[in-house]
């Protein structure tokens, strides 16, 4: 039997457990449509990287880069599931020439709803955060499957076209 110390020691806490739930949620739609995630060690604005493969197993040049942000709930406000994103987040993916993914997963229900970062601020100009603002709130209600990971596959291929000058 293990001996049970009072010392403390290094805890695995609920948001430890459905951080790893809303990678393996993704991961799976990902997987099932004949894609890979790589998992970053450090977060530094992007947690996994999709990588696409055509339907004969070639892997295709362009990526995606995906934020997963879970809770037990999401915020609710109307219709939509919001989140209050760090002006630094959206700085760095504003920049970005690939898609920046943004996953809301909630644990309660098992179910993960996505945004597509550069194209929702292109969309919105009216949701773009103000001069000073330390968050800018974001809605979604699209829900994440396999519908969605073949979207951000088409918007990956769409953004590499853009940055080569061809028609995507």
């Amino acid at each position: 039997m293990i001996q049970h110390h009072l010392r403390p020691r290094k805890q695995r806490t609920r948001q430890h457990v459905i951080a790893d739930l809303s990678r393996h949620y993704v991961e799976g739609f990902i997987l099932a449509e004949g894609h890979t995630a790589q998992q970053l060690d450090r977060d530094y604005g992007y947690d996994l990287i999709l990588f696409t493969y055509d339907q004969r197993g070639y892997a295709e040049p362009g990526l995606a880069f995906f934020q997963l942000k879970a809770s037990d709930s999401l915020p609710v406000v109307g219709s939509a599931y919001v989140f209050d994103l760090d002006i630094r987040d959206y700085n760095l993916w504003m920049q970005e020439e690939m898609p920046v993914i943004l996953i809301l997963f909630d644990a309660s229900r098992r179910r993960a709803y996505w945004l597509a970062i550069q194209q929702y601020f292109r969309d919105n100009e009216g949701y773009r955060p103000q001069r000073g603002a330390k968050t800018v709130r974001v809605r979604t209600r699209q829900p994440l499957n396999r519908r969605a990971i073949a979207k951000i596959r088409s918007l990956a291929s769409e953004a590499l076209g853009a940055k080569e000058g061809r028609p995507s």
